[in-house]
C-alpha cells in the first residue's frame, strides 16, 4: 500500500509541477500580476462564484496539494501529524510561487499558498475519515 500511495503521489506532484512551472499563455488583454496581499485573490474568486474562470482556479488550487495530505501520510509515515502534512504544503507551495515570479506570464500569489495548504489538510482530513470507516 505504501509504495502505490507513493507512486500516485509522485505521478500527481510531477503533474501539478509541469503544470504550475511552464510559461502560461494567458488570454489576450489579460493582465498577469503577482499578488502579495492575502486574500485580496480569494475576495475575488468570492465575488466571482458564477465565473467557471475563478472557479477552476479555486478548485485547481484546492486540488493540486490535496493528495500531499491524503497520500502522503500513507507513503511517508513522517507526515503522520497534520502540521507536518501543513509544513510541508507550506515549503512546496511557497517554491511553487516563488518560481513562478521569474516564468514567463506566471504570477505568484501569497492565496495561492494558502489554498494549496488548505487543500492538503483537506486531504489529510479525508484520510482520517477514511481511516475510521
Amino acid at each position: 500500500m505504501r509504495l502505490l500511495a507513493a507512486l500516485l503521489l509522485a505521478a500527481w506532484l510531477i503533474g501539478g509541477l509541469v503544470l504550475t512551472l511552464q510559461p502560461a499563455h494567458p488570454l489576450p488583454g489579460q493582465v498577469v500580476d503577482d499578488n502579495l496581499i492575502p486574500f485580496h485573490t480569494l475576495n475575488i474568486y468570492l465575488a466571482n462564484l458564477g465565473s467557471w474562470f475563478w472557479i477552476r482556479n479555486a478548485l485547481g488550487n484546492l486540488g493540486l496539494l490535496l493528495p500531499l495530505g491524503l497520500l502522503g501520510p500513507i507513503a511517508l509515515p513522517a507526515l503522520g501529524r497534520w502540521w507536518r502534512v501543513a509544513l510541508v504544503a507550506l515549503l512546496l507551495s511557497a517554491g511553487i510561487e516563488a518560481a513562478q515570479l521569474v516564468i514567463p506570464d506566471r504570477s505568484a500569489d501569497i492565496d495561492d499558498v494558502i489554498v494549496n495548504v488548505a487543500g492538503a489538510l483537506l486531504g489529510y482530513a479525508t484520510l482520517l475519515v477514511i481511516r475510521r470507516v
